[in-house]
């Protein structure tokens, strides 16, 4: 890198620390990763309308077979970006705000799984895709399986990373704190499920994002999207899904563990089951590469 684009980078990222709260210092490291972040192509942003409320789409690539990202719970599309690029070459990849999420904060509320799945097949329609790769991490695999049993029709393909097909009993709990104790109160609980111990002790990029998101959650999404996926009633409604299935756990899931996922699987006929070493909860914010590569062999 010149002297003069390290100085552009340096200065880009002192004006983040004031609008974001980003680290004052960047390391040469860090200022590099900026500044290949500000090389690649601008993504195609779409704001679209749905049955009630408005929301983003993001895409990268311009040609191929449709991808569709289903973020988790608590985040926002932004955690595919470490990913979508690899995911991009060769297909067009889009990810969106869930109701509640990101962009579409303070959507109407209470809300069911039916209205998220009906939510992800208006995505579709607004882009005008009428099959895609449906990819969906925890909640987002959730409401992958909800939409993959309302309509199968409209996919080619199901990805389910870091997910389950039966609601936690813990749900209602993570509800009830949010509204009770505030969003502080849900950083520790959260991050600790989400990310690897050593992740959590580097305090990352992905890291200081996940905290971020929760941190500025509102109490009200927070607890309808967790009421959302207690009511999430998909399992052994998938037997008869005629698609190519990928079922993908992480090696060191607290959350969803290995043997959730097997077990989600197993009630899949002909689905994938793979499992990635060393990886949390969170995929795509602690282990991108491994999970770029497993979803770009599947879609291949």
């Amino acid at each position: 890198m010149t002297s003069l684009a390290e100085a552009r980078v340096r200065g880009l990222a002192r004006r983040l620390s004031l609008d974001t709260g980003w680290p004052r210092r960047l390391d040469t490291v860090t200022a590099v990763a900026v500044s290949n972040r500000l090389a690649k192509p601008p993504a195609h942003t779409h704001r679209v309308r749905l049955t009630d409320h408005d929301t983003i789409v993001v895409q990268r690539g311009d040609s191929g077979p449709a991808v569709l990202l289903v973020h988790a719970l608590g985040l926002d599309w932004r955690m595919w970006e470490p990913v979508m690029d690899a995911l991009a070459d060769g297909r067009r990849v889009f990810a969106y705000d869930l109701r509640g999420h990101g962009m579409a904060a303070g959507s109407p509320s209470p809300y069911t799984m039916a209205d998220t799945a009906r939510d992800l097949i208006g995505v579709l329609d607004a882009i005008g895709v009428q099959r895609a790769h449906v990819v969906g991490l925890s909640f987002g695999g959730g409401i992958a399986q909800t939409a993959a049993v309302a309509a199968p029709e409209r996919f080619a393909s199901l990805s389910l990373l870091a997910t389950t097909d039966f609601p936690f009993d813990a749900f209602e709990g993570r509800a009830s704190s949010g509204e009770t104790d505030g969003m502080a109160a849900q950083v520790a609980p959260s991050l600790t499920r989400w990310f690897t111990a050593d992740a959590l002790a580097v305090n990352g990029g992905s890291v200081r994002y996940a905290r971020e998101r929760v941190l500025s959650g509102d109490p009200v999404d927070w607890a309808a999207a967790w009421r959302a996926f207690k009511g999430l009633d998909v399992q052994g409604k998938l037997a008869g899904l005629d698609v190519p299935t990928l079922v993908l756990a992480g090696a060191a899931d607290v959350s969803t563990t290995p043997e959730i996922m097997r077990g989600i699987a197993s009630r899949i006929p002909g689905a994938r089951y793979r499992q990635l070493p060393g990886t949390p909860h969170m995929q795509t914010l602690e282990q991108p590469e491994l999970v770029a590569e497993a979803l770009a062999e599947f879609l291949a």
